[in-house]
This record gives structure tokens, sequence and C-alpha cells, in this order.
């Protein structure tokens, strides 16, 4: 393991040490789509069936929501009332839907030029844009890292290691939240 460590380390100080960094600020610019990333700590494929995969983010959450939305803590030997029951069966519902929709959904995020990140779901059957965010960003190719600031640049919100990033696609890897999120690169022209 340790020698696995050791080789990508090098790899990564001397190989990207090695590429231009002009090229490398060209191939992030453009429009990104979001395809893989971790849901509430789980990891999820935007392209594959998302019944299954929000099923498993909600069997992984489902202890802790009901502990802060129900107050019904499993550990402690609770018994299960017909009325938790009840909650449960209305939660899972609720909140297995509101996943699906959030896994299909098309997430994007676009790089300027001038450090601004634009950051929006859109909508496939109404082809609209939903939930639009504004970021600055400083991209640093010398470390291969990229810091987003919330708006107004008050405050570093993401602070995002870049694994792999090609002409059509970007691996990131945010230590806060221990996630890898891969994005591929998709057209787009400017109104």
């Amino acid at each position: 393991m340790r020698y696995v460590l050791f080789i990508a380390f090098h790899y990564l100080t001397f190989g990207i040490a090695a590429q231009d960094t002009a090229a490398l600020k060209a191939a992030l610019l453009g429009r990104w789509e979001v395809v893989e990333y971790a849901e509430q700590g789980i990891q999820v494929n935007k392209k594959e069936n998302a019944l299954p995969q929000a099923m498993a983010v909600y069997q992984h959450v489902n202890k802790q929501r009901a502990l802060i939305y129900y107050g019904y803590d499993e550990e402690l030997g609770e018994r299960r009332t017909r009325a938790y029951e009840r909650w449960q069966e209305r939660d899972s519902t609720h909140e297995i839907n509101r996943l699906i929709q959030v896994i299909a959904m098309p997430y994007y995020a676009v790089f300027f030029a001038d450090s601004t990140l634009a950051l929006y779901n859109k909508d496939v059957t109404s082809n609209i844009i939903q939930f639009p965010e504004s970021r600055r960003y400083v991209f640093s190719p010398g470390t291969m890292s990229i810091d987003i600031a919330l708006p107004g640049g008050y405050g570093i919100q993401w602070q995002a290691q870049v694994l792999e990033l090609t002409a059509g696609r970007m691996v990131l890897f945010l230590p806060e939240e221990a996630e890898l999120v891969v994005l591929i690169k998709r057209d787009f022209s400017l109104p």
C-alpha cells in the first residue's frame, strides 16, 4: 500500500509539474456535468438507475433520520410503536422519492476564465435551470487544487484536490467530505 501511495505521489508531483499550466487552465474552462458524487456518504452514479441508489442512501441514513426527526433511537432498545412505523413508512417513501429526483437530475459546473464558477441543476423534461449558484474559484496548477469560495469571496466553501484533468474528464477529491466527484466535459455555447 505504501508503495502505491509513493508512486502516486511521485506521479502527481513530477508528472503534473511537467504539464503546461496554460493547457491545464484551458482544460478546466467550460461546462462540466457531475456524473458521480457522494450523496449523504454513499457514492452514486447519476447515469445509472436512481431507485436502487436512493434506497441504498436511505438505508444508510434511516437510523439517523429516525433519531433527528422522530426522536427514536434503536440503540437504546426502545420499543417500536405503530406511530413510529407509520412515520417511518411515510418518511422512507418521501425521502426515497426526493433522492430519486436529486440523483437523476443533471448537475452542471461551469468554469469561466474570470474565476467565476456557475453551478446549477437542469430539469431534462422541462429544460428549466433550477437552483443556480455562483462561486469564485482559484485554480492552482502547481498543486492541482481548486479553492472554491462562497459568494463575495467570504471564506472557502470547498478545497478540491484535482486527481485527474483531461480535455473530457475531471476527478476531484473533496477532503472535507472525503468524497470523490467525477465530471465529464459537455459542450455549451454562451448566449
